[in-house]
């Protein structure tokens, strides 16, 4: 992976391998920003072709040996990360930070997800925020 300690991938994350629209908002007073959930709307932008990964998929293909921190704001695709990311919540744990302010039931959907895959952690919601860690051994 090379010598840096971080590096950009052009890819989103979602819960498979593939290819997704992305709707680029250039009204710049919109709350929504860029997203690929299309029940969104965005009442002007483009559409751009992008490729998607599970993180699950990634972490086994760059032979990952850890994920420490997971930190996600996607405009609403928070569930399908999660969804694409069941293998690292149960094999390494990482903590995580996600916003759960695009969708209505997002703290009670990926709270459900987050311990469906791993029931070691620990939530706690705080200010459209959900936070979670498991006890370290």
């Amino acid at each position: 992976m090379g010598g840096g300690r971080i590096f950009p991938v052009k890819k989103g994350l979602g819960s498979t391998d593939g290819e997704l629209e992305m709707f680029i908002s250039i009204n710049h007073s919109s709350p929504l920003g860029n997203t690929i959930v299309k029940n969104m709307s965005i009442s002007s932008g483009e559409v751009e072709k992008i490729q998607i990964t599970s993180l699950d998929n990634f972490a086994n293909k760059q032979n990952l040996k850890r994920v420490d921190f997971i930190k996600s704001d996607i405009e609403g695709a928070e569930r399908d990360m999660l969804k694409g990311a069941r293998n690292v919540l149960k094999e390494f744990a990482p903590k995580l930070a996600l916003s759960t302010y695009h969708l209505p039931d997002d703290p009670e959907v990926m709270e459900a997800l987050i311990k469906d895959a791993n029931p070691s952690y620990k939530v706690v919601h705080l200010n459209k925020k959900l936070f979670a860690a498991c006890k370290r051994k």
